[in-house]
């Protein structure tokens, strides 16, 4: 089974998280599994792709020196699935300090401003429009396709000092729900963070965060190392 994963930059413990099964003797002999971001999450709210009829050329001036264009194949032949990494990054939408201790989508408190359902569903799918048009491009051209879950959040971000935590969950959760529902409705298959990653809250525990103290927003080699248990054992479900 040959596997492609790219995407954005959470793409990268994933990658890692390979090299952590191999080296430990824990990958399938039958499996071969590439991972290479394509592009940043936050250039995904851009165009950054062109559809060219059977494939799509990437143009996004930053990353242009990566993948150059989608369904990708090395010198070989093509992958059996590809695997995107985008549509369920919700932080965007919550990690920007000066958004969240103004409004709110409870009721409002202290001057806040509501934020409705129908706005926040609408800012999600702004947000997904175009990686919404690629996963449609893949089902166009009958490539075999499904989405992996970002992390959750982690209680070390440094937006959870200026935000009420039970706003940024709700917010992750919302985000990643709209997209659940419409990749369902085009029949997508999606890789979700697997229950023993994050707590009662749904905040990631803590030993699955980044190496660098600094980032607040990715994971380690050891919750890669887990998904991509999780896309094994999915592929194994189809067979």
């Amino acid at each position: 089974m040959k596997i492609f994963i790219t995407g954005d930059s959470h793409t990268r413990a994933l990658k890692t998280g390979v090299e952590l099964l191999v080296n430990q003797g824990e990958m399938p002999d039958d499996y071969q599994i590439d991972v290479q971001m394509s592009i940043g999450g936050d250039a995904m709210i851009k165009p950054y792709f062109v559809d060219k009829g059977d494939y799509v050329e990437l143009i996004h001036a930053k990353h242009i020196n990566s993948i150059k264009k989608l369904p990708f194949s090395d010198e070989q032949e093509g992958y059996d699935y590809h695997g995107i990494c985008g549509l369920l990054h919700a932080t965007r939408l919550w990690r920007v300090p000066n958004h969240w201790p103004n409004c709110t989508p409870f009721t409002p408190q202290g001057g806040q401003t509501p934020i409705s359902t129908s706005l926040l569903r609408h800012a999600v799918l702004q947000e997904q429009m175009y990686n919404m048009q690629l996963i449609e491009f893949f089902k166009r051209i009958g490539i075999k396709v499904f989405v992996i879950e970002a992390p959750k959040p982690y209680k070390h971000n440094r937006t959870m000092a200026r935000v009420n935590p039970e706003i940024l969950s709700y917010v992750d959760n919302f985000y990643k729900n709209v997209m659940l529902e419409w990749l369902a409705s085009k029949e997508i298959p999606v890789i979700k963070v697997p229950g023993e990653c994050y707590d009662a809250d749904g905040f990631m525990y803590e030993k699955f965060r980044h190496d660098n103290p600094l980032d607040g927003l990715h994971a380690n080699n050891h919750f890669g190392a887990l998904m991509i248990k999780e896309v094994i054992a999915f592929m194994e479900s189809r067979v």
